[in-house]
């Protein structure tokens, strides 16, 4: 299920010195592997880092946060997607590249020790509050098709709070 925010990674923002800033709609904060982090989720136009979308009672929010100047780049990107079903958080990936790419190695909630909380999500048109927090060992998948293995993971206790955009199909 982690390969779901490739695509939120796959979309093009543009660089230093483009002509259209970048908006701030949110971010991720906390302790990564005991050292303090940021993640920006950031906005362009019709275009967010932070998306929801609704099939009934399914909710699925995807949010990705860059650091600060690598906006669009995997490399130390934090992706959340967050699975809800009427009201309640049904499952959850969390997802740390740390290579050039959203492929392996990348740090990972499967098959970890993850916990996610989500505290408010609430819709307003066609954009939703999402704040909550995850914490626990993300573990370290080395190749694809290969299982992550805990014993090589890092510790995470991060807090998010963003604007997310609908999308619709």
């Amino acid at each position: 299920m982690w390969l779901a925010p490739l695509a939120l990674l796959a979309m093009s923002f543009p660089a230093a010195g483009s002509s259209e800033p970048l908006e701030i709609a949110g971010s991720v904060t906390g302790l990564l592997d005991g050292q303090e982090r940021e993640w920006l989720i950031v906005r362009e136009e019709g275009d967010s880092t932070a998306t929801f979308t609704e099939l009934g009672d399914h909710i699925k929010i995807e949010l990705v946060g860059f650091v600060e100047g690598d906006v669009g780049q995997a490399r130390e990107s934090l992706s959340l997607s967050i699975i809800v079903v009427e009201g309640a958080v049904t499952g959850f990936d969390v997802l740390h590249p740390i290579s050039t790419t959203a492929m392996p190695p990348v740090f990972t909630s499967e098959g970890a020790a993850v916990e996610l909380t989500l505290v408010t999500f609430e819709i307003s048109g066609n954009q939703a509050r999402v704040v909550g927090s995850v914490e626990g060992t993300l573990a370290l998948q080395a190749e694809l098709g290969k299982d992550a293995v805990m014993d090589e993971g890092i510790a995470i206790a991060v807090e998010f709070d963003t604007e997310a955009l609908r999308i619709e199909y």
